[in-house]
């Protein structure tokens, strides 16, 4: 039996559904689904119960789950004593990202592991807030995200300035009498933040574990903006997608907007007079001494910073 799916299905009792298992594997969620089908069926018996959310764990299941855990940790060992007699030192390392945190950190991945062969990586994706409470409690190392950094116990230097956009459906009332002229996101329109006050508008904003919640919130705040119309959901994707849609005003990462398509049925603005981005950021805990993995990673990723 291939012990991938042993990790596959660790991670979705881990993550409690398929969809947040598939992001954390770096698959998709019809992937996934189809190999857990395939392996529950190679079975005999369902390992999840799928009628309840976060999913269950059958009675069958609960004994695979515990034998698969063991045969991971025998896989280890049994890698780990290979190693020792053909004297290759590997290390393994992980590190926690955000979506925008893991594109940074995955297009120098290759370039990092052709230094540093013996150090094998693995990229846990998650919100900001996890990113910083593993690393308060030291289950981690190392996490790439974004700033603002919420925490006085993180120690963390940025990598890579991280532009933001405005997106505004075509028929938002905060258009209404603007001249919207040649338009693209390599040429963003600047809009009156008077727009952005109007009562009629509605907002696609994150949710509050994310860093992008923060962003919003701060420019809010300094600008005087009243939101009271919202819809708030979790994945930057699928915010971008709702303003294409019609459905309201986003706040997204250029990089979004660059990796995914773009939409004539929208404006991509910024506001007259304020700054726009945000930083990724290398992050650990204050004062704790990383492994010698752990420290070739930040040192080879701070000296990539900035880079074009």
């Amino acid at each position: 039996m291939d012990s991938r799916l042993f990790h596959y299905v660790m991670a979705v009792e881990e993550c409690g559904t398929i969809s947040s298992a598939a992001r954390t594997l770096f698959l998709s969620q019809p992937a996934l689904t189809k190999q857990i089908g395939k392996l529950e069926s190679e079975l005999g018996f369902q390992i999840f119960d799928r009628s309840k959310n976060p999913l269950g764990i059958t009675e069958q299941g609960e004994i695979f789950l515990e034998f698969a855990g063991r045969y991971l940790e025998l896989e280890k060992e049994f890698q780990q004593k290979l190693d020792a007699v053909s004297g290759e030192k590997h290390q393994d390392l992980i590190v926690m990202t955000t979506s925008r945190g893991g594109m940074y950190a995955g297009v120098r991945t290759s370039a990092f592991l052709d230094a540093h062969p013996e150090i094998h990586v693995e990229y846990h994706n998650t919100d900001a807030r996890t990113c910083e409470e593993m690393l308060e409690s030291e289950e981690r190392e190392l996490a790439v995200y974004t700033d603002p950094v919420q925490s006085d116990r993180i120690e963390y230097l940025p990598l890579e300035e991280d532009p933001l956009l405005l997106v505004i459906p075509k028929d938002s009332p905060a258009l209404e009498g603007v001249e919207i002229g040649e338009n693209s996101y390599q040429n963003p329109l600047e809009i009156d933040v008077e727009c952005l006050r109007r009562p009629n508008n509605r907002f696609v904003l994150s949710t509050s574990t994310h860093s992008l919640f923060l962003a919003e919130q701060e420019l809010f705040r300094r600008c005087r903006i009243h939101v009271g119309n919202a819809l708030h959901v979790d994945h930057v994707d699928t915010r971008y997608a709702i303003a294409c849609g019609g459905g309201g005003i986003v706040m997204v990462p250029l990089q979004t907007v660059k990796s995914l398509y773009t939409n004539n049925q929208v404006v991509y603005a910024t506001i007259k007079g304020e700054s726009f981005y945000r930083y990724v950021v290398i992050a650990k805990k204050r004062g704790r001494k990383l492994s010698t993995g752990a420290e070739l990673f930040w040192k080879f990723m701070v000296g990539q910073r900035f880079a074009p």
